[in-house]
Formats: C-alpha cells, sequence, structure tokens
C-alpha cells in the first residue's frame, strides 16, 4: 500500500514495536501519519497497543492536519483506558488549553477530568495509611492535582509532618476552598504547624479570610517563633489590616519578632505617617540590633 507515492508497509504498522511506528508518525505527509495513527488505534482495540501509543494519540490531537487530529480525538474518546504518561498527560492538557476545534478540548478535558478522579481516588486511599511518610506523599500527589477538597481533609491527621504538607500543599493549590482547613492549621496546637500555616497564608497575600488569625498568632500566641512568623506574614497583606497590630508588635518581649516587625513596617515608611513615627520610635528600642534595623528601615 502507499499513500502519495510513500510506501506503508502495514505488517510493520500492525508490529506492536512503537519505535517501527513512530517513524510514520513524524512523516510530512498527513495521510501517512493518519494511516500510522490508525495501526496503533488498530492494535489498541485489539488489546495489543505498544506502551506509548496513547501518548502518540494525546500529542496527534496538535497534528497541522485536520483529519489526523480527528482520528486521534475519536480513538482517545472510545479507547478511555489507554495508557498515558506524563508526556501525553502535558499533551492533553495542551489540547484542552489550546486545541484547534472545540472537540479536540473536550475530548481532552474530559479525558483529564477522568484521569485525576481516578488518581485522585488512589491517593485518597493513601490518606489512611498506617504510615505518616504514605500520608505525605498522598497529599503532595493530591497537591499536584489540586485536589484541594481531598487535601483539605488531611487537615485534621494526627501527624504534624501531614499538617504541614496539607498547609504548604493549599498554599500551592491557591484555591478559596483551602482557607476554612488553612484557618484551622493557623490555630494547631502544634508550633511548628502554625508556622507552616502562617507561611501558606504570607504566600497568598494573607486573604481576608485568615487575617485574623494571622493578627492574633503575632499578638497572643505563645511561641516567639510563631509571633516572629507572623510579622513576617503580615508584611504580605492588605496593609490597613496589618500596620496596627506590626506597630503594636514593636513592643513584643521578644527581640526577633520586635526586629521583624520592623522589617515588614519598613515598606510602609514612606507613605504611612502612622509608619514613620513608630519606626522612629523604634530607634530607642533596648535592644542594639532592632535599633540598627529601624535605622535602615528610616534611611
Amino acid at each position: 500500500m502507499s499513500i502519495n507515492n510513500r510506501p506503508i508497509d502495514l505488517r510493520l504498522l500492525d508490529d506492536l514495536r512503537f519505535d517501527d511506528v513512530e517513524v510514520y508518525l513524524r512523516d510530512p505527509e498527513p495521510g501517512v501519519r493518519d494511516a500510522a495513527l490508525g495501526a496503533l488505534i488498530k492494535s489498541a482495540r485489539a488489546g495489543r497497543a505498544p506502551h506509548a501509543a496513547g501518548d502518540a494519540l494525546a500529542w496527534a490531537l496538535a497534528d497541522e492536519h485536520a483529519d489526523v487530529r480527528r482520528s486521534a480525538a475519536g480513538a482517545l474518546r472510545d479507547l478511555p483506558e489507554i495508557y498515558l504518561a506524563d508526556g501525553g498527560i502535558k499533551a492533553l492538557m495542551l489540547a484542552a488549553a489550546r486545541g484547534r476545534e472545540p472537540f479536540v478540548r473536550e475530548i481532552a478535558a474530559e479525558l483529564l477530568t477522568g484521569l485525576t478522579e481516578a488518581a485522585a481516588d488512589l491517593y485518597a486511599h493513601g490518606l489512611d495509611d498506617g504510615e505518616a511518610h504514605v500520608r505525605v506523599q498522598a497529599v503532595l500527589g493530591l497537591v499536584a492535582l489540586h485536589a484541594v477538597g481531598r487535601v483539605a481533609e488531611a487537615a485534621a491527621d494526627p501527624d504534624r509532618e501531614v499538617r504541614v504538607a496539607v498547609a504548604e500543599g493549599l498554599a500551592r493549590i491557591a484555591l478559596p476552598e483551602g482557607l476554612p482547613a488553612l484557618a484551622r492549621l493557623l490555630t494547631d496546637h502544634d508550633p511548628v504547624v502554625r508556622m507552616a500555616a502562617l507561611d501558606a497564608a504570607a504566600a497568598l497575600g494573607v486573604p481576608e479570610d485568615l487575617e485574623l488569625r494571622v493578627v492574633a498568632a503575632l499578638l497572643d500566641d505563645t511561641s516567639r517563633q510563631v509571633r516572629r512568623t507572623a510579622a513576617v506574614a503580615l508584611a504580605k497583606g492588605d496593609p490597613d489590616g496589618a500596620i496596627p497590630p506590626l506597630i503594636r508588635a514593636l513592643q513584643d518581649r521578644t527581640v526577633d519578632v520586635r526586629r521583624a516587625a520592623v522589617r515588614s513596617l519598613e515598606q510602609w515608611a514612606a507613605d504611612r505617617p502612622e509608619v514613620l513615627a513608630a519606626l522612629t520610635e523604634a530607634l530607642a528600642d533596648p535592644d542594639p540590633s532592632v535599633r540598627t534595623q529601624a535605622r535602615w528601615a528610616l534611611a
């Protein structure tokens, strides 16, 4: 058989070795590429698809020719169990976002949704494992899938390393649905978890839903490390909510907290008279490192 005088050995194309098919998938003639896809699709339907067949079909969604894209989209729709590696998933993400036709984008989005749900179910089982390190890995997997609800469920895990992973993961996901769980972690009984939650709040710009708890951590927490972390976090927040507690923190009993408060206030010294006045007063702080920090802030 030949297409546009280009020989195609169908016996070779029916071979399960992907290396033999790959050369045709890169052929400049769209008819050759389409025939190569047809051979992969035939082997997949017979349950003999090469390991890389799914990825090849996914990347073909971006082919320059509509016939090739149509063949790949139809096959992926009809063969939902075909294996996709990282490369194939990346191809689906690109097709879902920038596919040339609506049906290509829709099929890619449907496949991604199915893969995400299946993977999330698998990782969610890991949250019930008896070993904390396995639960941490499960949280990391769920974060990669942006499964914010499943990640939030792990905020009540008995192991602090899991709860720290949850706080860090909620910051990476950065969705409003994760804020209630992050708010709970800001009042966790373990100061290490509270600090991780404060870092997460800072990474999110200290959303309004978390601001009061971050302020409470700065003014009321019994741990000086937590109070210092809160002072650093408030530098990322809204100045109207951050400035008053940071000025109060200039009277904290711990030097590191006062120094952190000065650093956070520095960015507003030129625009807010109350900040300028507070930093000027800090020049009389009993600790020389705080006085030095205040001088730098006012310079």
